[in-house]
């Protein structure tokens, strides 16, 4: 078993303000009593909490296009962090509602990378797992920062030129489960879920399709009791422009 996990956040530009990192930060802290460390690369701590130590982004923000700077949490000795050492990449849109201590105390064996399966879209079979959580030894996988630092422009470009990712910025999910090449180990996916009101009809589809045929996955602002964490995944659909009172329940 791990000492500590360390979390690692990206905050780039105007997506998203520091509250999403700090409000992240607390949630986890409320649901869990696993040790972990928390950490943001960014090139604006403005408002961060001090609790989340900040990392700074310390070349031109335009060199990678925004979520492909998750790649360099990949690269070996990011932050400092020691060889060997458990890492989770976590977006910032993540809602907790559970009990956090099955997935942060999640052991991996040494060479294998922790995942999900993101079964609420229709194109998994272009990308199978979600990039905005990951998990890793520090050191297992800096072969994908390796490969894209080769030619990254390259890359940017790739999976929106080939129809498998919608753009302007995309991509960087179907890079990773492309070169992963370790083992993969699954979370279970009834942990997780993304939450778009005007995609609900789908999601549920897909909840009874990959996860389970006989329960309804959301119904008048309750959850699955089984999900612990809820995605928005999408630049448009974010917490602070929903006024839905599970919303303002969880995430404060």
């Amino acid at each position: 078993m791990f000492l500590v996990l360390h979390i690692l956040t990206l905050k780039v530009k105007e997506k998203y303000p520091a509250l999403y990192v700090n409000r992240l930060y607390n949630s986890i802290k409320r649901n869990s009593t696993v040790d972990f460390k928390m950490y943001c690369y960014t090139e604006d701590p403005t408002d961060i909490i001090p609790e989340v130590e900040i990392i700074p982004i310390d070349i031109d923000t335009d060199k990678y296009q925004l979520q492909w700077h998750k790649l360099i949490f990949h690269k070996e000795g990011f932050a400092g962090i020691p060889k060997g050492e458990q890492c989770m990449i976590l977006d910032i849109d993540w809602v907790i509602i559970g009990d956090m201590d099955p997935i942060l105390s999640w052991s991996l064996k040494d060479g294998e990378f922790g995942c999900i399966q993101r079964w609420w879209s229709r194109r998994q079979n272009w990308c199978y797992i979600n990039g905005g959580f990951q998990i890793f030894n520090m050191g297992d996988t800096s072969h994908l920062w390796d490969i894209f630092t080769e030619k990254p422009d390259h890359w940017m470009d790739y999976y929106i030129s080939i129809g498998e990712a919608e753009g302007p910025v995309n991509g960087e999910q179907n890079f990773i489960d492309k070169h992963v090449e370790i083992k993969r180990s699954y979370l279970p996916n009834e942990w997780f879920c993304k939450y778009d009101i005007d995609d609900y009809h789908k999601l549920q589809k897909q909840w009874m399709k990959y996860v389970d045929d006989t329960s309804i996955f959301y119904i008048d602002n309750e959850f699955d009791e089984r999900i612990k964490m809820v995605h928005f995944s999408n630049y448009q659909n974010q917490q602070h422009k929903h006024n839905d009172p599970w919303i303002k329940n969880y995430w404060k």
